[in-house]
């Protein structure tokens, strides 16, 4: 199996393109774990092919390209163990050269081949120079110039306790006309920070735990108390700032949740909208019924590309799978 040189690929390091690989480096399987790369080889193929997914994500690779997939009847059955149940029928692996391009649609409409989404980013844990929550919430409510954050109405307690916790004193500076309190912390979050003040996610928070990472998510949804709807159960994340999106994309896929990412060309915004069964915001109301279906994506579209150079990648895994691209999709 080989997937396309120019394909992206999680490792300890972050990312990787596939022809900068090397034997040696630790990717992250299906499960989340860290394996080793134990044998690199590139070479050029002549049948390669493009995976496109519902939420339009792609993988490419060569006709060896596999994947655990997931069909129908797997999902019925899934379906109803509802999630509660631990589900023992294993998964068949399929090359992409052997799913039917032409018919990936099944009678009803609905889509006839699946794969999971991965587990949980099992990082190491970081020592952070402030932690995730506080840096969450600081990096979207912060004004660099007076060095100073607000409270969202009905948060104010809440934050208050929890910068406390942290070590900081919180000082209040003022209050605005929709309600929301200015402050600012002593010490501040800037002394804390090593590094000029950072328009991106720093990467060691992102590379973080799993814990740590839920942690900083949290700051970040709380610092846009409108980011949740508790009529929909959907957490609706918008910033007109792509790399920032694409970061937070990447947090959440990293927690194990399938995002979807939208476009408003109106207001020239991009909006990333997901569910999640853990607890992230104080207002969060359980979703009623089982996400089941939140854990995969569906397979929309097979199609093929010229000759390209591909490399083909072996772990010490048991299963041989890699993640590959922003929706840490696995491969084997």
């Amino acid at each position: 199996m080989a997937i396309l040189a120019n394909q992206k690929i999680l490792t300890l390091d972050y990312w990787k393109t596939a022809h900068d690989l090397r034997a040696g480096d630790y990717v992250f399987d299906k499960e989340g774990r860290l394996q080793k790369v134990t044998l690199v080889q590139e070479y050029r193929s002549d049948s390669c092919y493009r995976v496109t997914f519902n939420d339009h994500l792609t993988v490419e690779g060569d006709q060896h390209l596999g994947f655990q997939i997931e069909d129908k009847v797997y999902r019925d059955r899934l379906l109803q163990y509802k999630g509660k149940f631990k589900f023992k029928r294993p998964l068949k692996f399929k090359k992409v050269s052997d799913l039917p391009a032409d018919n990936l649609m099944q009678n009803n409409g609905s889509h006839a081949f699946s794969i999971p989404t991965t587990k949980p980013l099992q990082f190491p844990h970081q020592s952070l120079p402030v932690p995730p929550f506080i840096f969450g919430y600081w990096f979207f409510t912060h004004e660099t110039r007076n060095k100073r954050m607000h409270f969202s109405k009905g948060n104010h307690d809440f934050l208050t306790e929890t910068f406390k916790d942290a070590g900081y004193s919180i000082i209040e500076r003022g209050k605005h006309s929709n309600g929301e309190k200015y402050f600012s912390v002593h010490p501040t979050i800037e002394s804390h920070l090593n590094f000029d003040l950072p328009y991106r996610i720093p990467n060691n928070y992102l590379l973080a735990s799993a814990e740590q990472r839920l942690e900083l998510l949290k700051g970040i949804l709380c610092a846009k108390p409108k980011s949740y709807s508790k009529k929909t159960g959907l957490f609706r994340f918008t910033n007109g700032h792509l790399p920032i999106v694409q970061q937070i994309q990447a947090l959440v896929e990293s927690l194990g949740h399938k995002t979807t990412l939208e476009i408003n060309e109106q207001r020239k915004s991009y909006i990333l909208i997901f569910r999640s069964k853990l607890q992230l915001v104080n207002n969060q109301i359980p979703h009623p019924k089982p996400l089941v279906h939140q854990g995969r994506r569906y397979i929309k579209a097979i199609s093929k590309l010229p000759p390209q150079l591909c490399v083909h990648i072996e772990t010490e895994g048991a299963d041989n799978s890699y993640l590959v691209g922003e929706g840490f999709i696995a491969v084997c």
